[in-house]
């Protein structure tokens, strides 16, 4: 590593308000990355060098770089080592739906069960910049398990930042806060509340695979294939929902179309 991007990534790692490690370390690197630390199309340090550097397992750093990998910041060269991308996420206006709304069109009705609620005291900067607010600022992550039959297709992981949800009231703050009998994803239950009022927003949508921790929730293998669907999603003009679906592709065929809005 150069001096600059040594010093970008050096330093222990504080996982604090419920982050897992692994968004500690793509944080850092994402932020390396937007500040030039790691240029574009550069070379990154190996994940030894990048374990030793924040103080972490190698199964840490390599849970981070699929992510990167997953929302386009890293690709891979094999025989060769990862490299950051030439051209960063960009952005496109969608007209976005509830993910469970897309999956009940592939076959019998699906269910949706959560399986974490947390109030993040402190957001890490890649899900910050998506929601509108500011890296440290709090933020809610709700993550659920879309099953069909009992066998689990889905992996749904959303974000919402917690200030402007206040200001909607109560009622949207239990919506997305108390774990409900009836459970359906955040997206469903607000615009069940507030009715059409989001959008516009994007979906970006790659081929990755889900790791041990949400391959174990999805009954996977840490290799298996999966679709992942990363959404975004204005409100009133401002940033306010950020959500990540792992599908299982060898469950689910889905065919999505969403329209264009001005």
């Amino acid at each position: 590593m150069d001096r600059r991007t040594e010093a970008a990534l050096t330093g222990p790692l504080e996982s604090t308000g419920g982050i897992p490690l692994r968004v500690a370390v793509y944080s850092r690197i994402t932020e390396a990355i937007r500040d030039g630390s790691l240029p574009i199309a550069s070379l990154l340090p190996s994940e030894t060098e990048l374990g030793t550097a924040m103080g972490v397992s190698r199964t840490v750093v390599r849970e981070a770089l699929m992510l990167l990998e997953e929302d386009r910041f890293v690709r891979s060269r094999r025989g060769i080592g990862r490299f950051v991308a030439d051209r960063l996420p960009h952005l496109g206006l969608q007209k976005i739906r509830p993910i469970e709304e897309l999956l009940g069109e592939t076959g019998q009705p699906v269910q949706v069960r959560r399986t974490q609620n947390a109030l993040q005291p402190s957001s890490p900067a890649f899900t910050a910049d998506a929601i509108g607010i500011l890296p440290g600022e709090p933020s809610w992550f709700i993550e659920s398990v879309i099953s069909r039959d009992g066998a689990p297709i889905a992996l749904l992981q959303e974000h919402v930042p917690a200030e402007s949800l206040d200001r909607l009231g109560p009622t949207a703050v239990a919506a997305v806060s108390d774990d409900q009998p009836d459970a359906r994803s955040v997206l469903s239950a607000l615009i069940a509340m507030l009715g059409p009022t989001f959008g516009p927003g994007e979906t970006d949508i790659t081929i990755g695979v889900p790791g041990a921790t949400r391959g174990k929730l999805l009954g996977l293998p840490a290799g298996s294939p999966v679709l992942i669907l990363t959404q975004t999603l204005e409100r009133e003009g401002h940033p306010f929902y950020l959500s990540k679906a792992l599908i299982n592709t060898a469950t689910v065929r889905l065919t999505i179309s969403h329209s264009a809005q001005s």
